[in-house]
């Protein structure tokens, strides 16, 4: 049976690990190691992958895939937003005195994401999602042992599958060493890797397809505007014989009024524009693909409606903070605490611009929020400003 073989890549410094294998033949021939060569993910496996599948593979095309919300419009901006947002909060670092940050902390991967932690974050957020996982590889240690780098690999080109009860990570033929994965899910459960956020909503948003393909056709004419009723009852070869005398008529009367004969009304229809564009039902799917994100509609351009009409905006931003970008944005620094700080240190992301808005327009709409706004430092209640791992 052939040996499973690891291979390191992007800037690990080898091309793979040395196996039982190679030991066995270094001792035989008594020579060095086998030394490796500097390998990129990035410019040796991802090309070949894309150029072998693309963004067309059939394998993007699942239902509910990334590819369908890249398609949506309503999903495709509710995944930008949760994005940005988990992005935009700076991720601090918390150790004992006199430790040292990491790298990664920073800028984890300088090559592919040169603008530091923040676009890392925003693919991160990305893909958890757009496919329901995000797969970190860390690309370099320290002397410790802790990452010092590492890089995110797209979810479409490596989906975690189960192995003898573990998981296991293949791009290719190749498989990564699974202690310089950090996987993190959507929606972790017992399966190997989560679910995107649209798959529950795939029939809404294939809805909302439809009802746009329907809203073009009527705003470029494609939905007849009049009709020819004839008070006596017409075979198919006559009713096909009016309509084309009076096609034939309409294109040749050099701007002379139709005549037409006892027997024949012209009608126009009276249908609603709005009925005929499905205008309802893609507001609709459209509000109903904004929970899936856990975005609220108004950020979308549509109003509010109903019983949460007393709602402000701040508390809107604050229900869209406390049920879904902190929780998601918390998974995130976890993963990161848990797999890649040694104990003592933790990572966490600053909210303070969420959160100091959102205190200051609340104290201002409730009479006893003013008073512990006007009360001095120590009596006021300690704000909330970063969320994570917290201290081991």
């Amino acid at each position: 049976m052939a040996e499973r073989r690891y291979e390191e890549i992007a800037g690990s410094g080898r091309v793979r690990v040395t196996t039982r294998a190679d030991v066995r033949r270094v001792a035989k021939r008594q020579v060095e190691p086998l030394e490796g060569t500097l390998m990129s993910l990035w410019n040796t496996i991802i090309p070949n992958w894309w150029a072998e599948n693309g963004l067309s593979s059939t394998a993007n095309w699942t239902p509910g895939g990334a590819s369908l919300a890249e398609r949506v419009w309503v999903a495709n901006r509710c995944q930008q937003l949760n994005a940005q947002q988990v992005s935009g909060m700076p991720l601090q670092w918390h150790g004992t005195p006199g430790t040292q940050e990491p790298a990664w902390v920073s800028s984890p991967d300088p090559n592919i994401f040169p603008n530091g932690i923040g676009d890392a974050m925003f693919a991160i957020v990305d893909q958890l999602y757009g496919w329901g996982w995000s797969l970190q590889y860390i690309t370099d240690f320290y002397a410790d042992g802790f990452p010092r780098t590492w890089t995110v690999i797209p979810s479409a080109m490596c989906e975690p599958k189960f192995d003898s009860g573990r998981r296991v990570y293949k791009i290719n033929d190749t498989f990564l060493d699974p202690t310089r994965v950090v996987q993190i899910d959507r929606n972790p459960t017992t399966a190997a890797h989560g679910t995107s956020a649209l798959r529950a909503y795939a029939q809404q948003a294939w809805s909302l397809l439809a009802a746009g393909n329907q809203s073009m056709t009527v705003s470029q004419g494609g939905i007849p505007q009049a009709v020819l009723k004839s008070q006596r009852k017409l075979t198919k070869e006559q009713a096909e014989n009016l309509q084309a005398q009076w096609m034939d008529r309409t294109q040749s009367r050099n701007g002379a009024p139709p005549v037409l004969p006892p027997e024949i009304d012209f009608s126009v229809l009276s249908i609603n524009p709005a009925d005929l564009a499905l205008l309802d039902t893609q507001e609709w799917n459209a509000r109903v693909i904004a929970t899936a994100y856990g975005v609220p509609s108004v950020i979308l351009n549509m109003a509010l409606q109903g019983g949460l009409t007393y709602q402000n905006p701040l508390a809107l931003m604050q229900m869209w903070w406390l049920t879904e970008l902190r929780t998601t944005a918390k998974r995130i620094v976890d993963a990161f605490t848990a797999q890649m700080l040694p104990r003592g240190q933790w990572v966490s992301v600053d909210a303070s611009d969420i959160t100091t808005e959102l205190d200051a327009g609340s104290a201002e709409n409730d009479p006893q929020l003013s008073q512990v706004a006007k009360a001095s430092p120590a009596q006021q209640p300690r704000p909330l400003q970063a969320i994570g791992g917290g201290a081991p």
